[in-house]
């Protein structure tokens, strides 16, 4: 069950924190995403390619099998078709790539001058072409065909006779071509591969002999890849979920110092004093005796250090039994003793324009730990001597003193908040939230009918 103000503000506080931080985990996720997909890389494409091939004669009195292995010379009269494999593989490595890929498989007829090397005639044909494939990280293409070669070698025939042409250079290329680009979430520029594999055969009307070669690769390249998501969505999702973030968190913080109680400020402003300043500061309770003093009053808590180390007196902390004040203070000798208090009366003054703050809390100086191995505690016997020098004075008639005695049954603390200067907020503010005006009174004589 909550049952303050104070708890249900904490709980509040707690839940929005926490609502604030799960806001932020998609911010983080969206802005990894981001970073992740707007990022290139280079992905390495191996690939390897084979060509394997028989030449199938016409019926003859000199062969006795149909067809031959590849690797012999060849009576070009004798050839009826040259069947053959063409083998290619790909693989992307070291991450995985979603692609797609296209081939044909294209012959080049060529009749070239033997002398000048130019093509007199070029004639090019696609003799299969695949759909396009997706694939992932890997492929591998496996196509078999049949070549007529008597085709192209009368087509030479017609040519050479036609135009009379003797010296010439005359090939059919066959060969295989591979398209790839990116394909799903993946974005490379088109990679186009021609002539991953070939076949060379020569053509002629003699009978002599025909020399046919393959060319095979072996082959690693580097490829340029990157996602094709959309990387500024995720972008536009992580600011919008940052934004939010940052509203939750200055609301929470505007909340929490909306709704804090005055306890909760003076809690919070004497550990910062006390954390910040603790080789300083020595804590008594009210069993001191204290005889007649002459009370200062010091704006400020650094004023208080100050003091501290011009008079070589320790720096005493004195709080209340019901933490709600403190008084710091220093015996200076003869009669004098300079105070500075913190108490919830002074937030609430302070609060109400009464009074001005005498520091910004969260502008306090932190004490070097060099600085802090030259301050010294002060024994019991040492405090307990400074503060009965008092005593060496007679009693002050004044307001702003204490009139105590080694006899006062009073604490020290009760005695200081008696003086003017700090009796004066008390008397005008009431613990914790509510203020309290002293009422003026004014006495009226009652008429006498």
């Amino acid at each position: 069950m909550i049952e303050t103000k104070s708890d249900r503000n904490r709980i509040l506080i707690t839940v929005m924190l926490v609502v604030s931080f799960l806001v932020l985990l998609p911010c983080v996720y969206f802005t990894y995403k981001f970073y992740s997909l707007s990022k290139t890389s280079y992905v390495k494409l191996s690939e390897n390619s084979s060509l394997d091939y028989k030449v199938c004669l016409k019926k003859n009195d000199f062969y006795e099998d149909k067809c031959v292995e590849s690797g012999n010379q060849y009576v070009a009269s004798l050839i009826d078709y040259i069947p053959a494999n063409i083998d290619y593989k790909l693989d992307f490595l070291g991450k995985d790539v979603d692609f797609k890929y296209q081939y044909k498989v294209v012959a080049l007829f060529n009749v070239i001058d033997k002398d000048n090397k130019r093509a007199l005639f070029t004639k090019k044909e696609t003799l299969y072409e695949s759909e396009e494939i997706s694939a992932n990280n890997n492929a591998n293409i496996s196509y078999d065909l049949d070549i007529n070669y008597n085709k192209y070698n009368d087509l030479l025939s017609d040519f050479v006779t036609i135009y009379d042409l003797e010296e010439t250079i005359n090939t059919l290329k066959i060969y295989l071509n591979v398209d790839i680009s990116g394909d799903g979430n993946t974005s490379m520029e088109n990679i186009n591969k021609d002539s991953v594999v070939s076949l060379s055969i020569p053509l002629t009307r003699k009978t002599v002999d025909v020399d046919i070669k393959s060319v095979e690769s072996i082959n690693d390249t580097d490829v340029l890849i990157k996602s094709a998501e959309n990387s500024m969505l995720y972008l536009f999702s992580a600011g919008v979920c940052l934004l939010i973030f940052l509203i939750l968190i200055i609301y929470v913080i505007w909340y929490y110092k909306s709704t804090r109680t005055i306890l909760e400020i003076y809690q919070k402003r004497i550990k910062k004093i006390t954390s910040t300043y603790d080789s300083y500061i020595q804590r008594i309770n009210g069993s001191y005796p204290i005889g007649a003093s002459q009370i200062c009053k010091v704006v400020s808590f650094r004023d208080m250090l100050e003091i501290k180390d011009t008079s070589d007196k320790p720096l005493l902390m004195l709080e209340n039994e019901a933490k709600t004040g403190t008084f710091f203070i220093i015996p200076v000798g003869e009669g004098v003793i300079y105070t500075y208090a913190l108490r919830v009366e002074d937030i609430m003054a302070e609060k109400d324009g009464t009074t001005a703050p005498d520091y910004d809390i969260e502008d306090m100086n932190i004490i070097k730990p060099e600085e802090k191995k030259k301050t010294r505690k002060y024994t019991k016997e040492k405090i307990k001597e400074d503060i009965e020098k008092t005593t060496s004075i007679g009693i002050i008639d004044d307001k702003n003193a204490i009139k105590g005695t080694k006899n006062s049954d009073e604490s020290l603390y009760d005695q200081l908040e008696k003086t003017a200067v700090f009796k004066a907020i008390k008397d005008n503010y009431y613990f914790p939230d509510t203020k309290i005006k002293r009422k003026k009174t004014t006495t009226k004589k009652k008429k006498t009918k």
